[in-house]
């Protein structure tokens, strides 16, 4: 949506190969300028080298999407949930992201401006009713709720701290998006959504980005949009 858009493009991915890949592609379909970065969020090390990488590249840093995280093996039930794997979804999905605000923050902060957008879940804003996963191998761990409930509170501090610099910082919090999951699942949460669909991978959220990294959300910040086809509303 953003080399759509016209923006010069930087994608990460812990596979320098597929970034690179990726990266290739948005320039040939949109002609805009790309970079391919490897960018591991559980490794600290990495997550600097690649704001290094793309300082020495660009200019200018307008724009953070934090739209990378984690799913890790776990058990699906709060009572036998292991310690590891709950920390693990907190240090992909939380730390990750705040390691990436935290190395952008002191280029935005130069400039006096910029957008940053976290990527968030509805989960964490609604118990969920896990009878849309019967018959399915499908989970929703209790770490990974807790992990994007803090992307949602590091959002709206972060916006408070950084609002001094005309830096925004807001959230999406999407709902279900539909990725070949069991067509019982499938047909399960469209059932709970007001528009009777799940969410359409590589579109619905375009539009949500684009606003919130524009000039039109210049007063917009510390804010959670939330984009779920109605699913938290519907009773």
């Amino acid at each position: 949506g953003l080399a759509e858009a016209g923006a010069a493009v930087i994608v990460t991915s812990r596979q320098a190969a597929k970034a690179q890949q990726a990266a290739a592609d948005l320039a040939a379909r949109h002609g805009v300028p790309t970079l391919g970065l490897a960018l591991d969020l559980m490794d600290e090390e990495s997550v600097r080298r690649a704001f290094r990488d793309a300082a020495a590249a660009f200019e200018r840093l307008d724009i953070l999407v934090n739209n990378a995280g984690g799913h890790f093996p776990a058990t699906g039930r709060l009572e036998t949930e292991p310690l590891d794997g709950f920390d693990r979804y907190v240090r992909a999905n939380l730390t990750g992201t705040f390691l990436c605000i935290r190395e952008a923050a002191p280029r935005l902060m130069k400039q006096q401006g910029g957008a940053i957008i976290n990527i968030a879940s509805v989960t964490s804003l609604v118990g969920r009713d896990r009878s849309v996963y019967a018959g399915t191998d499908m989970k929703n761990p209790v770490a990974y709720t807790a992990s994007k409930a803090g992307v949602i509170g590091l959002t709206v501090d972060a916006a408070a701290y950084l609002g001094a610099w005309g830096i925004r910082v807001n959230a999406i919090a999407p709902g279900g998006f539909e990725r070949g999951q069991p067509a019982s699942f499938i047909q399960a949460y469209s059932a709970r959504t007001m528009l009777g669909r799940m969410g359409r991978d590589g579109q619905d959220l375009k539009g949500a980005v684009l606003f919130l990294a524009s000039d039109a959300a210049a007063y917009v910040t510390g804010h959670t949009l939330v984009v779920d086809g109605g699913f938290t509303r519907f009773k």
